[in-house]
């Protein structure tokens, strides 16, 4: 039931935000999921576009797959961080746009929680 559900809001949707990448959101229960798939397709096709972006994520995944004990050294965070820089990790969200996604942030918010009147403190209760 829940894959029909994904591919109904996938089918369904409406952007969020349009430019300048698109950014939809999903309501779910106790909050609400932000999909950031044209901004994971960006990221992919520029590094497969680029050979050295490439190299790089090559070399990344084969660090990870060299067997070895965790002893807090990762060499693969440098060539990440290279990475990362390299393809960006932001996206840009300005005026009509910011305000539109704040909108829905805010919907999406939890109603506030009714305050415990001050004769329920301890050590006040009455007898």
């Amino acid at each position: 039931m829940n894959r029909i559900r994904l591919y109904w809001h996938r089918i369904f949707r409406k952007a969020a935000i349009t430019e300048p990448m698109r950014i939809y959101t999903r309501r779910i229960p106790d909050g609400l999921l932000l999909d950031f798939e044209d901004y994971f397709t960006y990221v992919v096709t520029t590094i497969a576009d680029d050979p050295d972006l490439l190299d790089q994520l090559m070399e990344i995944a084969e660090d990870r797959a060299v067997s070895r004990g965790h002893d807090g050294w990762e060499p693969e965070q440098l060539l990440v961080e290279k990475l990362a820089t390299a393809v960006g990790y932001e996206v840009p969200l300005r005026g009509k746009a910011l305000r539109q996604l704040a909108d829905r942030l805010h919907a999406a918010a939890p109603a506030a929680v009714a305050a415990i009147p001050a004769q329920r403190r301890e050590g006040s209760a009455a007898a």
